[in-house]
């Protein structure tokens, strides 16, 4: 891909489908170890940019050459209060909870750290989408959660997943919720790689 060797921060299996949608099916997957501190000088969307960022530099430090590092971070907030991913069952239960019969903003920044010919480029963008989530009884909640898909993701829920039918509408980019805006990614992306 134009000498880059492409690298993303993440293991996530969704965020790799949205990369390859994108047209890159080469590239190194180097997952961040960084623990997700959340900086409470930071208002929401700096605090997400910054932990995106942490998990890109940490790959693009890990490796040398001409290189693309793609690092991103999701959190869901509702009434300017983070949700990342729940630590069990029952913080995933309190998080569905609070958002059922309501809606929530999904944050996701992405942050492209670009090494070519020695010289750094870096950049750094957030999107947020709103995610209206149709009133759900306990018993809906908790056969969701025992689904296993609840637990690795920001909120505990997915839109691409079972958790859909439980999803009234968006207003916003669908790839932004699942966790790589695609539409911001692909903008900075063409810029330095042609047969995009």
């Amino acid at each position: 891909m134009d000498n880059f060797k492409i690298i993303l921060a993440s293991a996530s299996p969704r965020r790799k489908q949205l990369l390859e949608l994108i047209g890159i099916n080469k590239y190194e997957v180097i997952v961040s170890d960084i623990e997700e501190i959340i900086d409470s000088n930071l208002n929401i969307e700096k605090q997400v940019e910054r932990l995106s960022y942490q998990k890109a530099k940490e790959a693009y430090n890990k490796t040398q050459g001409n290189r693309i590092v793609i690092g991103a971070d999701t959190i869901v907030e509702k009434n300017n209060k983070i949700y990342g991913k729940p630590r069990d069952k029952k913080e995933a239960i309190n998080m569905l909870q609070r958002f059922s019969g309501s809606s929530v903003n999904v944050i996701t920044a992405i942050s492209v750290l670009i090494s070519q010919e020695g010289k750094e480029i870096e950049k750094i963008e957030h999107d947020i989408a709103k995610v209206y989530i149709k009133e759900m009884s306990n018993e809906e909640i908790i056969k969701w959660i025992n689904s296993g898909e609840a637990l690795d993701k920001a909120g505990a829920f997915a839109v691409q997943g079972k958790f859909c039918v439980h999803i009234k509408k968006i207003n916003g980019n669908y790839t932004t919720i699942m966790g790589l805006p695609t539409h911001k990614l692909y903008d900075i992306l063409k810029e330095y790689i042609k047969d995009l």
